[in-house]
């Protein structure tokens, strides 16, 4: 029997290493990647709001000599959990990794730079007393995905394409106007990453940028960005871990059609927008036509200003509805775990579609009896198509 010890609210914390081929190995601080969906991560940040100097100092310690006993070469990371002040060993990326720009951000080193010069054979650029961490920043992954969908991938055609700019802000990106995000691959779309001083205020400027994100056509994770980094958790530093599996809170990001006019009226729709002024920022409203074609800058409804329900507050979501259950998303049907004539609850996990490099759950919309059953094992499917018919229950 081989039994692991339970962590039930772990952060996850990674060291990133540098190594050459003359016996130089250096680490550049850590970074958190607590916020995850499906075991993936979404938001990153560094350092991490639960380490202090002299646990830095430890488990950048253990990342130093996890390298020097493989005698590895480059940049690589060293991943972990962190809970109670312990630390425990995950595994090592042998790679520049996604969220590597945000350790950039706030030690100012080319991490890619200094890999390269590694691993062809020249000795790094620094030493460990070389390395300063100044400020805080916060890398937000700009997915192609419906969070109230509970993170469907959604791949499509970008429309019009805007990024944010500013002091503090950086994207990496490799999109722009009319570029599409097939089902074939991750659905990352960008990364942005912003820094300033302090995390409080490195915070205030992810969500400003976010909201000047412009992505027409496509259904993206910046409604997502924008609530979760309003909210209280995120504040006091948690890992989230309990919103991200919330699946009522994650409807509130649903995007939404504009609200058709009645005839004669022309229609008019409500946007808040932060503006700068010598300095200031300041939030206006202003009500007037939408934007071409009813999107919101960001591609989405805003959500107002709906706060996070504090943790034992989860509430399940309402039942009922149609009775066709449609594929949210394109991909390949990879597990059909229910039968025709089987009845089911509401909520029950009737299928899995693979997509994007992820499994996606679609789970029943209300409770009744499968009365039809559309998809077989191993067959595409296309979003929108049927899944199944689900007739309630007699009784």
């Amino acid at each position: 029997m081989y039994i692991e010890r339970y962590l039930p609210d772990p952060r996850h914390v990674e060291v990133q290493v540098l190594a050459d081929r003359h016996g130089n190995v250096i680490h550049l601080g850590e970074r958190d990647c607590s916020v995850q969906r499906r075991h993936q991560k979404v938001i990153e940040e560094a350092p991490a709001p639960a380490v202090d100097d002299k646990l830095r100092a430890r488990i950048g310690k253990i990342g130093v000599e996890a390298a020097k006993a493989v005698d590895y070469v480059g940049a690589g990371t060293i991943e972990g959990l962190l809970q109670d002040g312990e630390y425990y060993f995950l595994e090592m990326n042998t790679r520049v990794q996604v969220e590597h720009c945000v350790t950039e951000m706030v030690t100012g080193i080319d991490i890619v730079r200094e890999g390269i010069l590694a691993a062809a054979g020249e000795e790094l650029s620094y030493k460990q007393e070389d390395v300063e961490l100044r400020g805080h920043a916060i890398e937000c992954r700009i997915n192609a995905e419906d969070a109230s969908k509970n993170f469907a991938p959604a791949p499509g055609k970008i429309g019009g394409y805007k990024e944010p700019a500013g002091p503090g802000v950086r994207v990496d990106s490799g999109v722009g106007p009319g570029g599409e995000v097939t089902p074939m691959y991750d659905p990352m779309v960008a990364k942005l990453i912003v820094w300033d001083s302090d995390r409080e205020k490195a915070t205030r400027r992810a969500i400003r940028a976010l909201h000047e994100y412009e992505i027409e056509g496509l259904k993206t994770l910046i409604p997502f960005h924008v609530a979760l980094l309003g909210t209280q958790q995120w504040a006091d530093g948690e890992t989230c871990r309990d919103l991200l599996e919330d699946k009522s809170w994650l409807k509130a990001l649903a995007f939404q059609a504009p609200a058709k006019p009645a005839d004669g009226e022309d229609e008019t729709v409500e946007q808040t927008y932060t503006v700068e002024v010598s300095g200031r920022r300041f939030d206006v409203k202003v009500i007037g036509p939408p934007f071409a074609g009813g999107a919101t800058p960001n591609g989405a409804a805003p959500v107002a200003g709906r706060a996070a329900p504090k943790r034992g507050e989860r509430k399940s979501s309402a039942g009922g509805g149609a009775d066709e259950l449609l594929s949210p998303l394109q991909g390949n049907m990879w597990k059909v775990l229910v039968e025709q004539g089987q009845t089911v609850e509401e909520g029950q996990l009737i299928c899995i579609i693979e997509a994007m490099k992820m499994e996606n759950e679609i789970t029943a919309h209300k409770a009744g009896v499968i009365e039809t059953l559309s998809v077989k094992e191993g067959e595409p499917i296309q979003s929108g198509a049927p899944i199944a018919v689900i007739k309630a229950s007699a009784g």
